[in-house]
């Protein structure tokens, strides 16, 4: 065909790539695009270096170190940037909400009542720098802070250590006060987090619990303890990445910067504790999770906790941050997000009421005030996974 394109998919594939790359693939379909692809075969990774001499139409890349950032400005061809690794990018750039993935994982670890936190990224990787300042900086918020370890990346750097990163990370984590709540900068780091938890004897999660981000579904399933995650969106992330290319290719102006908001968390064995010694507290706690798809009250939360009233809004806002109202709420939306995502078939009314919101109308509000979207709009962006 006379008007067919060839796209090259310059980027590392994994998992949750080939995910991305299902987004690319349905907005060309959607839009009826006659776009070939050019990609690396046995390899899996295709980097802009190799494109040199490479005469296509547009190239979707991950800009992951200097090097590939400096080459793209002597491709004479639309480029769209899907990494978050360097901080300026000299193309159009779409990529995941680093910010909201860091509000999500602290939001998760202050829900379990953990009075220690900490930090594993990479040493001067923008997204590792995003999500581990909106994390503290949530943490702030509600009256924490987090210690960091950072450890080299391996972009181009086929000469890292690895076993002397494994044995500093190690190190850091012996010095760790526990009980601690320990956020990745991804599942690979994360899992790298219970091998060492295993190698000092620490149990997860009861003296560390551990979360990473990616949702890598075979990596979080089969690790030992299986490992909580947050879940990007990266279908839509490719979607929208093929939108703003699409428009390059048409001559139309496109934004710098497009993010995707992260999806949920997804609780797994590794974070499936609540680190608080009260045992009033810990009733109370456990309760109010056994019964959120009840429209149980906080009369109900004291009356089987046995506490007044005054001790469990103190103990609240103490421990977590929040009222009891507060985090009741925040558990329920979470709650209904999770089901809005792994049930598409169940009607909006029917989430309400296993959420335990009393009508359809009363769960859009709450959800719209949360989270920026209603319950519909965000099963539309989930079903792009």
């Amino acid at each position: 065909m006379s008007d067919e394109k060839e796209i090259a998919l310059a980027f590392p594939r994994g998992a949750h790539q080939e995910v991305f790359m299902e987004g690319v693939l349905r907005y060309a379909e959607e839009r009826q695009l006659p776009w070939t692809y050019v990609m690396a075969a046995e390899s899996l990774a295709m980097s802009v270096l190799d494109l040199t001499s490479w005469s296509g139409d547009g190239i979707l890349a991950a800009l992951n170190t200097k090097q590939e950032a400096e080459l793209v400005g002597t491709l004479s061809m639309p480029i769209i940037n899907i990494s978050s690794a360097l901080e300026e990018s000299p193309v159009p750039r779409s990529m995941v909400d680093n910010r909201a993935i860091g509000v999500l994982a602290a939001e998760h670890l202050v829900a379990k009542g953990f009075q220690n936190y900490a930090y594993y990224g990479l040493l001067d990787v923008e997204y590792s720098k995003l999500r581990f300042s909106s994390y503290r900086q949530r943490l702030q918020e509600v009256g924490f802070d987090s210690g960091k370890f950072l450890a080299a990346p391996t972009y181009g750097l086929p000469g890292i250590d690895w076993q002397r990163q494994h044995h500093d990370l190690t190190e850091w984590i012996r010095g760790l006060p526990t009980p601690c709540g320990i956020f990745a900068v991804s599942d690979y780091r994360a899992i790298q987090v219970l091998n060492a938890c295993r190698r000092l004897g620490i149990h997860v999660p009861g003296r560390v619990a551990v979360l990473g981000v990616d949702n890598e579904q075979v990596i979080c399933g089969h690790s030992h303890p299986r490992l909580s995650s947050v879940s990007r969106n990266d279908g839509m992330e490719g979607y929208r990445a093929a939108e703003l290319l699409d428009s390059l290719i048409k001559g139309l102006e496109v934004p710098m910067e497009s993010v995707t908001p992260p999806l949920q968390v997804v609780e797994r064995q590794s974070t499936a504790t609540f680190a608080v010694t009260d045992p009033r507290l810990q009733a109370a706690l456990t309760y109010l999770h056994d019964h959120l798809e009840d429209p149980i009250s906080i009369d109900q939360v004291i009356s089987h906790a046995k506490v007044s009233r005054r001790w469990l809004e103190y103990t609240f806002r103490d421990v977590l941050g929040e009222t009891p109202y507060q985090y009741l709420r925040r558990q329920r939306l979470a709650h209904a997000k999770r089901l809005l995502a792994t049930e598409p078939a169940t009607k909006i009314y029917g989430i309400a009421q296993r959420s335990g919101f009393s009508s359809a109308k009363q769960l859009t509000i709450a959800f719209q005030q949360e989270f920026g979207q209603s319950p519909r709009e965000f099963r539309r962006s989930a079903a792009s996974q």
